[in-house]
């Protein structure tokens, strides 16, 4: 096993060689490597920044890192206000302080790597549970999760642990999945909602999160353990099934229900944009002749084309077509352009 590496700042360049020496005199040998912004480090790593090499867009990134912040003038404020944005440490330029931190965490990094097993109980059940479980602690650093979240997302235990979700998922979804877990914590008890999750293949699934907080004996909450359940056949037959309730099943045209459902929307928008809508209404000449002379079969071939053409652009914005009820909604249409319509 190699040696610990330690992240520092650029203006930390003299703190780390006092560091070092302290370091070395009392037996612990590390590696230090520089770094110009923080994500340069690698999530969970024990890093070092001075105050003036970060900015507010940073602080989100501390929590993610055992981020400790070096200050010029120490105090008991600064100091908690650094924690709670997500560092574990603050001190003073020159404070002995932090060499004594620095020699317990790596003291426990250590300890815990070589106690590690492959049969700790809890993950053995957890990995039994054949749907994505995952538990974050109270700042939203991934704490574990089974074989089947992994599977999901398409990472190892290793790079999900100690990390956040903007580690494992693209920003646009992950500020989705940060806001729901702020809220959770927020309120407490149990969460449900859906969202979008990118599976290991890339592809884009929907996913039904239940999420719930689990707390001290006090009621603090200590952070949230959440399933998840891929039901995007689920929604993709109920979007089926919603627009076979609203079309015609032989020229796929707007049925009543679906006509009745847009004039109230198009209604609401007129009366409260005051932009004009027209109504036109059209029936079938000699359509009993073509019924007689070629059969059902034609008569319904005749209704298709000509749902066809009436669907077909043209220069009014929006043309909504309800077979049955044989009636044409132009919305944002003055009445002489639907007449110029009617008319050719």
């Amino acid at each position: 096993m190699g040696l610990p590496t330690l992240y520092f700042s650029p203006k930390l360049t003299s703190c780390k060689a006092q560091l070092d020496t302290l370091l070395s005199n009392h037996g612990y040998a590390v590696e230090w490597q520089q770094v110009e912004r923080i994500d340069d480090s690698p999530v969970s790593s024990i890093t070092l920044f001075s105050e003036n090499d970060l900015k507010a867009t940073d602080w989100p990134l501390l929590v993610s890192r055992k981020a400790i912040i070096i200050v010029e003038k120490w105090s008991m404020e600064a100091s908690i206000e650094w924690i709670k944005r997500g560092a574990v440490n603050c001190f003073s330029d020159g404070d002995e302080h932090t060499v004594s931190w620095l020699m317990s965490e790596i003291s426990q990094f250590s300890l815990a790597r070589s106690g590690r097993t492959d049969d700790d109980v809890l993950q053995v059940i957890i990995d039994a549970i054949p749907v994505p479980l995952f538990f974050k602690d109270h700042l939203h650093i991934y704490r574990g999760c089974n074989t089947a979240f992994c599977q999901f997302i398409g990472f190892s235990r290793e790079k999900i642990i100690g990390h956040s979700v903007y580690n494992v998922t693209p920003k646009h979804l992950a500020d989705a999945y940060y806001e729901a877990d702020c809220q959770l914590l927020a309120q407490g008890g149990t969460q449900y909602y859906e969202a979008e999750v990118r599976f290991a293949d890339g592809s884009i699934h929907e996913i039904e999160f239940n999420k719930a907080v689990f707390t001290r004996s006090n009621g603090q909450a200590l952070g949230q353990v959440g399933v998840m359940l891929d039901i995007t056949e689920r929604n993709q037959l109920m979007r089926q099934l919603d627009k076979a309730t609203r079309t015609d099943p032989l020229t796929g045209a707007a049925n009543r229900r679906e006509f009745d459902l847009i004039i109230h929307d198009e209604y609401e928008l007129q009366k409260n944009s005051n932009t004009p809508l027209s109504l036109m209404t059209l029936d079938l000449d000699f359509f009993k002749q073509i019924n007689d002379r070629f059969g059902p079969g034609g008569g319904e071939q005749a209704l298709q084309l000509i749902a066809e053409w009436l669907q077909k652009p043209i220069t009014i914005n929006r043309q909504t077509i309800s077979r049955r009820w044989r009636r044409i909604l132009y919305s944002n249409a003055r009445h002489r352009h639907t007449r110029r319509i009617q008319d050719s």
